[in-house]
Parts: C-alpha cells; structure tokens; sequence
C-alpha cells in the first residue's frame, strides 16, 4: 500500500499571494474564512541567527489559493491569529510541535487541527517527514535545500518562496489521501483522539530561570548546578542585549568548563568562538567578576559539594532496574508485541512507545493517564487477550 503512488492536483495551478499590506491581509482572511478546511505552517528562527523564539512568515492554503503572511511587514497578525482559532475551519498541519509551541508563545490557540505526521506514523510508515510522504505516495521530490536558511532576511529568494509553499500545497490532498487509507483500517477514531488531544495540549516554552538539563541536575552537586544555571542565565541576558543566538556569545563546552575552572583568566583569550563583547578587557572582567560571586552567592547560601546521584553500581539501584526489566519482558513487552502485529511495527512505536513503557514500569506514569483514548483502550484489550494483569499499573 505505501508504495502506491497517487493522482495530485498540480499544485502550480493554485495561485500563491504574498501579503504585505493590511488591505492585502484582510482579503486574504476574508478569502479563507469561507474555506471549509485550510492547511497552515510556519517559518520560524529559533536561537539559529537571531536571540529567542521568532516568526519569519506564515503559510495557509486552501483548495483554490495559497498565501504568504509576513509578519516582517508590519502586519496585525491577531487577524490570522483569529482565523486559526476559528473552531469551524479545519486545519491541516504536518509535524507540528513546533509550529504550535511559538503560536501559543504568541497567545494564538489553533482549533480543529489535524497533523499529517501523526496519520502517518499510526498508518505505519517509517518514513514520515513530508518530503518523505509526498515522495511516497506522490512520486514527487520535494527540495529540502531552504529548510536550515535565514528566514528572518528580506526580500525572501525565489528558491525560498518555492520552498515555504510546496510545505501548505500538498497537505490538503496528503491528508484526504491517509484518511482513506485510514477508513480502509478502520482507524479514523485513532485520528480523531489524535487530533482532539493536539487540539487541546497547550506548549509552554522552557522557563527562562533553569537552563540546566536532566544530567545536570543527575550528576552535579547543589554547588556547582548553581553556578552552572547561572553562568547560562548570563550568557542568555547577553544573547538578549546582542540579538544574537546563545551560541554566538559563547559555546555550551565554554560555559561548562568556566563553571568548572577548567579556564582561568589567562587562558580566556585564547579560547575561540567568543563574542567580541565577552572578549574585550571590560567582556573578561565582568564575567569574571560574576563567576566569582556566583561562588559566593553559593557558598552563602551553603550549598552542598557533594553530588548525590545513583552510581550504576549501587546494588539497590541494579535489583531494582533488574526488576523494571523483568516487568516489561513478562508484561509490557507482549503487549507491545501484540500491538505490533495489529498494526505494524512503526504504528507500534508510536501507540505504545518504550519510553511509556519505561515510566508506567517505573511508576511514573499510571495507564489511565494516557490522555489519547484509543491508546488506552488498545493496551487494556491486549492486556487481556494475552491474559496480563495490569492492576498495579492503572
């Protein structure tokens, strides 16, 4: 079945519109309001060539016309905003986490969302991205060439406009197409929980007061995480006041070997990749001095030095993780098993992860909390079918 390749309405028949002007955004909206369905994607800078989270250009299309939103020009983009939210349009989207995670940064909130990526991966494709997906079922090449450029420059490259809309032209047929080949597997319900819950999760971005990852705070004491989250505080607030990505100002292998006095003043100079404005004498001192009332500001608070973490050879932590282990081979891994041979390997992946699995076993997460019904459902029926007691895990 993946390897059918299906009839596609020539997507150059469909006019393509960039919108610059408030006149031009109003008719563009009033033009897709009356749509009964539009798909919608994103180009975005994220800490790549300027600080934080930023939108470059919105892309929506429905059957008939294709537009370009540039919120580089001015525009009220709440008026697209409005149009997202509108719970009586369906809307079309492939791979959208992130996509969605700015728009709610932005406090828009897109309801009746589909997300072409998800049908994909229950459908059992190993290949999901939208290249990959239109290549499949399509025969068509998609160039991928402009997906890593600076979306943020203007005027926008010929090649670039080609590219941001071959990511909306497609997505109206590619989804009529998987939701048929959902139907013919009867699993239009899994779509529809799907869709329910991305409709109703809200993204939050990561807090701007910890910048330390799940090792970090694994591994280092109370001490040295302190200082560390502080030196990364520092080199945001820089990025911030250069509008610059973080990298820039320094690298992560920098920030952690000052923590750690790996680098002493003398050596700083001859460590590359620093902004120009931490390198100069007045950059030097004030990181310098900062490092150092970051230990004071640690010791005062006294913070302990000792790192507290479970060390692989603890004898608790080994039968412990021995017996998460025997819990999943006797249990959760027919289950996983069973799943796979319902709906295939890759569907099984995403419907019942090992990652699910590894939280339910160490009791992190209750089966009841899985929030797509169907997933639920799913486990619990083959649960019983091969007779196994998931009473301790509900």
């Amino acid at each position: 079945m993946h390897a059918t390749q299906h009839q596609l309405p020539p997507p150059g028949k469909i006019p393509v519109i960039y919108v610059t002007t408030a006149d031009a955004l109003a008719s563009c909206i009033n033009q897709l309001a009356q749509a009964e369905e539009i798909a919608f994607d994103l180009e975005f800078d994220r800490n790549n060539f300027t600080y934080g989270f930023n939108l470059c250009l919105m892309q929506i299309a429905s059957d008939t016309h294709c537009y370009f939103i540039d919120p580089k020009a001015g525009l009220d983009m709440t008026l697209a905003f409005s149009l997202l939210e509108n719970p009586a349009i369906h809307k079309v989207v492939h791979c959208s986490s992130e996509d969605l995670r700015l728009l709610h940064h932005l406090k828009c909130y897109p309801a009746n969302l589909a997300d072409t990526e998800l049908y994909a991966k229950l459908l059992n494709y190993e290949r999901t991205s939208l290249g990959a997906m239109i290549q499949q079922l399509f025969g068509i090449e998609l160039d991928k060439k402009m997906q890593k450029v600076n979306w943020g420059l203007r005027p926008l490259r010929p090649e670039q406009l080609d590219y941001a809309a071959n990511d909306v032209l497609y997505l109206l047929p590619l989804k009529a197409l998987l939701e048929k080949q959902g139907a013919e597997k009867n699993m239009l319900p899994f779509f529809r929980d799907e869709n329910n819950l991305l409709s109703s999760t809200i993204h939050s971005m990561e807090p701007k007061d910890n910048f330390l990852k799940k090792n970090d705070l694994r591994y280092l004491s109370p001490c040295q995480q302190y200082i560390l989250n502080g030196l990364f505080s520092y080199r945001d607030k820089l990025a911030q006041q250069q509008n610059r990505p973080v990298h820039y100002i320094m690298n992560d292998e920098t920030i952690r070997n000052l923590a750690s006095n790996k680098i002493s003043r003398s050596d700083f100079q001859n460590i590359k990749g620093i902004h120009p404005e931490v390198k100069n004498k007045d950059g030097q001192s004030n990181l310098f001095d900062y490092i150092k009332k970051l230990h004071i500001e640690a010791n005062n608070k006294k913070l302990s030095h000792k790192r507290n973490y479970v060390h692989a050879r603890n004898v608790h932590f080994i039968t412990e993780k021995a017996a998460w282990e025997l819990v999943k081979a006797s249990i959760f891994t027919p289950i996983q098993n069973d799943i796979s041979a319902q709906f295939g390997e890759h569907a099984m992946r995403f419907i019942f992860s090992t990652a699910t699995v590894n939280a339910i076993v160490q009791g992190q997460l209750k089966i009841e909390e899985i929030k797509a019904p169907y997933r639920k459902m799913l486990i619990k029926s083959s649960a019983q079918k091969l007779g196994k007691d998931l009473s301790g895990f509900t």
